[in-house]
């Protein structure tokens, strides 16, 4: 009788610990996808800053260009 009440009690115990690590796991998870989603926010900021920076050096080498134009058209 002992012996059984033993076994049960292991038994809801381990039920208990296996219970706690699932949560754990998905807490461990949602804690994980939500440090990707933000990488992959400040990756596209990134890329966002970085286009801009890209069309605003195309611009000013344009003027540039312009430039060089219009002073090999004086004098």
């Amino acid at each position: 009788m002992v012996e059984r009440e033993n076994k049960r009690q292991t038994q809801q115990e381990m039920n208990e610990l296996q219970r706690d690590m699932k949560y754990q796991v998905e807490e461990e998870k949602a804690d994980t996808e939500s440090k990707i989603a933000m990488k992959k926010g400040a990756i596209q900021s990134s890329d966002a800053s970085i286009q801009l920076y890209k069309d605003e050096q195309k611009s000013l080498q344009e003027k540039l260009q312009k430039l060089n134009e219009k002073q090999q058209d004086l004098p």
